[in-house]
């Protein structure tokens, strides 16, 4: 029995997964157990008289900070629109580009951006604005002005 925990405790360092083993009446088992609680996946394997349960840890990335709040442009070019991940729609935003100190108002009317660091999609005519058209990124300071 030492044995078999040895190697179940050998297979769970060399896999990443995390095994326990104990008897019960009379019949090994070994169950896996995971530190985080997550699984991506459950493996299940009869042998004659031993069952095995392995689960493969999940593995996290570690969240970054973003240095600066970055905005870009969609194609949308007949208004001065915006998107934003929480603000209300009609909200009016204040955006000005750090580069070169240009500011515009615009109207939040969709969702977006759903890439990291960026914290507004402005409308084509907005970037043309705000002088980022040619880089299409630019870091900017945003004011809620209300509804």
């Amino acid at each position: 029995m030492t044995q078999k925990r040895i190697l179940l405790a050998f297979l769970g360092t060399v896999t990443g997964i995390s095994l326990t083993a104990f008897s019960f009446n009379n019949q090994q088992v070994a169950f896996a157990s995971s530190q985080s609680g997550e699984t991506n996946g459950v493996e299940r394997v009869e042998n004659n008289q031993s069952l095995l349960i392995a689960r493969r840890r999940k593995r996290r990335r570690k969240a970054r900070k973003c240095s600066s709040q970055i905005a870009s442009y969609y194609g949308s070019n007949t208004k001065l629109t915006a998107a934003h991940k929480t603000l209300p729609f009609g909200t009016r935003v204040k955006v000005t580009n750090k580069n070169n100190g240009r500011s515009v108002i615009v109207r939040i009317n969709d969702r977006g951006p759903f890439v990291r660091c960026r914290v507004i999609d402005v409308s084509r005519k907005a970037a043309r604005q705000l002088g980022m058209i040619s880089s299409g990124l630019a870091p900017v300071t945003l004011q809620v002005l209300g509804k």
